[in-house]
């Protein structure tokens, strides 16, 4: 344990704080409210300047890659979105994020099937992020991985009215406008953008449009909060991967197929939600309530049953009851979340003729899947935090979910009905112990299992017809996490070691060079064990040092693929073994300047560990400052990314055909932006 010893030899020779180190900040993503000093779980808390100050707000990646743990892909091809993983759940997916919980201001961006769309994410208006790492997702259900929770702006401390407007290289302009105010007991922020991207490669143009209102007012029997977004993303293009020698010709092509058949999407979502708090008989009562509706249209970048579509209606209630008996503290919740998709695959030949049968054969009908997808889910959960004596507190969780799939086949292609039904009845728990031997120091341990169900994407058929593949399973960890966190003097400190052990893991293949499409299969066991560090030195109130390291050893244990070949050994692929973050701040008043290193190791593309992805580092330089003239606020930055120009690899496509595996990242670019303020 070098990094130990490392952090115990700082600690040793830094002055003592007039104060303990550890701040009394309480976190809510493990959802019972407990100060992160008493918290037995590696947890991580962003501030706004950190997850906002002179960013694009582009992706969530911005924001966390300063956490260990955490790792980012595919953050500049918005048709698939970005591939966030923690500690290894969440890498499996082309598109999108598997694994994780999302939740903005309480409200689940994660559907019942495990799906997350991070499209809505008002990024540059955030207040906090939480991050949860490891195994306590298991309180939430249907992940594996972790919780990111985002809370935005809600009014209370108000900036005004104004906008702004950012611009940089490779097209992209964002104009924002914003409105913030208390009003008695209440207050409210509203706020809005309009993004456009033309992209570093060809066919990545990026457009879309977010509007969002957080409300809050307070009630004598209680409090109220308000949430509303509006997205409209009517194009965002998909440029596909490419071949090795494809990317050394030119980084930014876009894959043939991408252009031949305009390759992207376009949605459109409403978010609509509420909160209500009040005392209840010596506790606190919280339920809370949301409705998403979302429409969406999409052409992959293959022929065959590549254009998909669907209309998604996604409700949800949750209760929850917090009390104090005795020493205890416990958290009782229910959680109802329903989720209804309509959805069509439509097919395109090789002659762009809208048919399923190849060029040269008589046209026949576009329609390729045609059914309606719904999943109902019942969550129970307790969650209890136990202070025994004075040095040590026990936090305990058990959950059960019942989780309901079903398909109805609207098509019935050939007289054949592929409707069905999968069930899934799983208790998750987790046990963890804090010990309090030193005021600014904490050393915990905890235990946990928790499961992950295939979503309805992930249940697509490999024969090509609609209904469930009959063969595939939820996938089952269980993990153990032991560690030390606190602080002295300038200096705060975390360190982390875990052990997971995963049955069934799913994986993703793609069938043959006909089809683009991807498959899973479970995997029969894989391991992830990992060591992660992080540190805060504080020297002067100017300057903020941070650094963050992750060394991980992500493998199958055992696994056959779907050829029979046996990967027993290899590394999980899409996953670097070490990631590596440094960051150094300065704020003085109004100006600050902030620099950063991300380097992450190599990484395979493959199950076999054949195909693989240099080790690669991007630094980035942010300047700015502010100006008050009376009630007018004036904000301005600059801002250069991947300062050195290094040749990056943005995504991998996990067993892809073709030896379509990569996906660029951009070169050295600029981008700047100003915001005014006026304050009444």
């Amino acid at each position: 344990m070098r990094a130990a010893a490392l952090v115990a030899g700082l600690v040793a020779v830094l002055p003592a704080a007039a104060e303990p180190v550890l701040a009394p900040i309480t976190v809510t993503a493990p959802r019972l409210e407990i100060p992160l000093a008493d918290l037995p779980a590696a947890v991580d808390v962003i501030d706004r300047d950190e997850a906002a100050q002179a960013r694009q707000g582009l992706q969530l990646d911005e924001a966390l890659n300063r956490i260990p743990g955490v790792f980012a892909q595919n953050r500049y091809n918005f048709a698939q979105d970005v591939r966030l993983s923690i500690r290894g759940f969440g890498a499996r997916a082309p598109f999108g994020i598997r694994g994780l919980r999302i939740l903005q201001d309480g409200i689940p961006e994660t559907t019942p099937d495990g799906q997350s769309q991070v499209d809505a994410l008002d990024l540059l208006n955030v207040r906090s992020i939480e991050v949860l790492r490891g195994p306590n997702a298991a309180l939430y259900g249907n992940a594996t991985g972790g919780v990111v929770a985002l809370r935005t702006m809600d009014g209370l401390e108000p900036r005004g009215h104004g906008g702004g407007l950012m611009v940089g290289g490779d097209g992209f302009q964002r104009v924002e406008l914003a409105s913030e105010a208390r009003s008695g007991s209440g207050s409210y922020s509203l706020t809005g953008h309009d993004l456009r991207y033309d992209g570093y490669r060809q066919q990545a143009q990026a457009e879309k449009q977010l509007l969002r209102l957080h409300a809050t007012q307070a009630f004598d029997a209680g409090d109220l909060r308000l949430h509303l977004r509006y997205l409209d993303a009517p194009r965002t293009e998909d440029p596909g991967a490419l071949t090795a020698a494809e990317v050394a010709a030119d980084r930014r092509a876009a894959a043939p197929l991408a252009r031949r058949l305009d390759s992207g999407q376009a949605a459109e979502q409403l978010t609509l939600g509420g909160h209500w708090r009040q005392p209840l008989a010596d506790g606190v009562l919280r339920i809370g309530t949301f409705l998403t509706q979302r429409d969406y249209e999409q052409q992959l970048p293959f022929f065959g049953s590549s254009q998909v579509a669907y209309e998604r209606r996604f409700h949800g209630i949750h209760f929850g009851y917090e009390r104090d008996m005795g020493p205890t503290r416990a958290l009782f919740g229910l959680d109802l979340e329903e989720q209804r998709d309509q959805r069509t695959r439509n097919c395109i030949n090789a002659a762009l003729e809208p048919s399923c049968a190849p060029p040269g054969v008589p046209v026949t009908g576009p329609l390729a899947l045609d059914q309606q997808e719904r999943v109902r889910t019942q969550g129970l959960f307790v969650q209890t935090d136990t202070l025994l004596g004075t040095d040590w507190n026990l936090a305990l969780g058990v959950r059960h979910d019942r989780m309901r799939f079903g398909v109805d086949d609207r098509l019935q292609s050939g007289g054949f009905d592929l409707s069905g039904q999968r069930s899934f009845d799983e208790t998750s728990a987790t046990a963890g112990l804090i010990w309090h031997w030193h005021d600014d120091h904490r050393a915990f341990v905890n235990g946990a299992s928790a499961f992950e169900t295939p979503t309805f994407t992930e249940l697509a058929n490999p024969a090509d017809t609609g209904g469930f593949n009959p063969d595939l399973e939820a996938q089952k960890a269980r993990s153990l996490e032991v560690g030390l966190r606190g602080g002295k003097g300038p200096l705060i400190y975390e360190i982390t070691a875990y052990s997971t052990r995963v049955r069934d893991e799913l994986v993703p293949y793609q069938l043959n060079a006909a089809d683009g499409r991807t498959y899973y299969s479970n995997a029969g066991r894989t391991a992830r064990d990992g060591l992660e560090l992080a540190l805060d030195l504080r020297p002067d109130p100017r300057w903020n040092l941070r650094a963050a390291l992750a060394l991980n050893d992500f493998r199958y244990r055992e696994f056959r693929d779907v050829q029979g070949v046996s990967q027993d050994g290899n590394r999980l692929p899409g996953l670097p073994r070490h990631q590596g973050f440094l960051e150094a701040a300065w704020r003085d008043g109004a100006w600050f300047a902030v620099a950063d290193m991300l380097h992450t190791g190599r990484r395979y593309a493959d199950n076999a560990n054949t195909v693989e992805a240099d080790a690669q580092t991007t630094v980035n330089l942010r300047l700015g400052r502010h100006w008050h003239q009376g009630s007018l606020r004036v904000e301005g930055f600059v801002a250069v990314s991947n300062l050195l120009d290094t040749a990056n690899i943005d995504n991998l496509r996990i067993n892809a055909s073709f030896g379509r595996y990569f996906e660029p990242a951009p070169e050295r670019y600029f981008f700047g932006g100003l915001r005014f303020y006026f304050q009444p």
